[in-house]
């Protein structure tokens, strides 16, 4: 919004410097286009008043679903899972897929997640933090999403533009507003393929 009303008071001002170096054109001309421009400015004020502060004011006014802001905290070692997965698993099975799923899930996966609601609309933060044998790295999130009758979506885009990562939350809120729990969706590096584990997050 700043970029947008510094550009119109540039076009005032180039507006006024013209009119005032050049005497001969009528003041109805010059009052005509400044009047103009404030009404411009003033349109695009409002609606952006609306759009950013009334109507998301409003909709939180009307709500009257869960309130799932806050912080929100997991931990989970994902090698005891693939243990248990392996045990149920063929020796075969275990042989094609252990080496792949060892190199990327020996070790703990921590996440801290913090959410801001606005009725339906779900912004927030979620830092990642995976400690292996293999690998240990740290990755934090933007978070924007929807939460719809006890179901929350969110869209995870890496803060770091230089090591960029994307991944995707689908979860269920459980236990009388007090977990969350779902699926943690996103590019395994490793085997370069969609790679989804389940999370339960408990509210802090």
């Amino acid at each position: 919004m700043g970029v947008v009303v510094g550009d119109i008071l540039q076009l005032l001002l180039k507006v006024l410097l013209v009119a005032r170096s050049n005497m001969e054109v009528p003041i109805e001309i010059v009052t005509g286009v400044v009047a103009g421009i404030l009404s411009a400015l003033l349109i695009f004020a409002a609606k952006e008043l609306w759009s950013n502060s009334i109507a998301p004011w409003y909709s939180s006014l009307k709500y009257q679903g869960a309130d799932i802001s806050g912080s929100w905290y997991a931990k989970i070692n994902e090698t005891s899972k693939n243990d248990k997965e392996s045990d149920n698993a063929s020796a075969d099975e275990s042989d094609s897929e252990g080496s792949d799923n060892e190199s990327f899930n020996a070790g703990v996966s921590t996440f801290s997640m913090i959410l801001e609601q606005q009725a339906h609309s779900v912004t927030g933060s979620l830092q990642f933090t995976f400690d292996g044998e293999v690998k240990k790295f740290n990755i934090d999130y933007d978070l924007s999403g929807e939460y719809w009758e006890g179901y929350l979506s969110l869209y995870c885009k890496s803060k770091d533009k230089k090591s960029f990562s994307q991944a995707s939350m689908f979860m269920k809120l459980v236990g009388n507003g007090k977990g969350l729990f779902g699926t943690f969706s996103f590019r395994n590096a490793v085997s370069d393929q969609v790679h989804s584990v389940w999370i339960g997050l408990d509210r802090n």
